[in-house]
């Protein structure tokens, strides 16, 4: 982004498709179907783009793209009045990225009642994820699938470290009931 920043469009072309892919993922998981998410994608380029020159690094690039990303998501449904749609059980992974995490969990068992097991179980983690609230599944998508650092989050969401620990310990208290609730025993 540094290079994009000194005027090098190149480096812009190089950023947009190293980072596109998480993107995507991103308004995805917040409910956006693939030809939404692509808009959003595009019009958050544009907002990195035409800020370039006053880009100055103040943390790691992905966390202040996310940021940007967040804040267009909230102005799209600001403009919308109207809350983002729930998370569906096919957006937790993107076709390009290895497939539905359905998929993998069945893929990935000895046997097949283990894998019938483990479908079962990812479509009981996929339910319980929907149902998150808002805040928390925010929260939980940016940590354990973006694989984003407490720290990053909060500079994201605009919140304390401290916040983001207690959604993520109420996100994953949720989920653990909802999957006990199922039969599953979450480790």
């Amino acid at each position: 982004m540094l290079r994009v920043a000194a005027g090098d469009d190149a480096a812009f072309e190089e950023l947009v498709g190293r980072v596109l892919p998480r993107l995507l993922g991103y308004f995805r998981r917040l409910g956006a179907d693939r030809t939404f998410a692509e808009d959003c994608a595009q019009e958050v380029f544009v907002k990195v783009y035409r800020a370039r020159a006053g880009y100055v690094a103040r943390a790691r690039f992905m966390t202040y793209l996310f940021h940007v990303a967040r804040n267009y998501w909230i102005d799209v449904y600001r403009h919308r009045k109207s809350q983002p749609p729930p998370l569906s059980a096919d957006q937790l992974r993107e076709p390009g990225e290895g497939g539905s995490l359905l998929a993998e969990l069945a893929a990935s068992a000895d046997t097949p009642d283990a894998g019938v097991r483990g479908a079962e179980a990812g479509a009981a983690l996929s339910r319980a994820i929907e149902r998150l609230p808002a805040e928390q599944r925010e929260v939980f998508v940016l940590a354990q699938v973006e694989g984003l650092k407490y720290q990053d989050i909060g500079r994201i969401l605009e919140i304390p470290v401290g916040t983001v620990k207690s959604r993520m310990h109420a996100a994953v208290r949720g989920l653990r009931g909802a999957l006990r609730r199922e039969g599953f025993e979450p480790t």
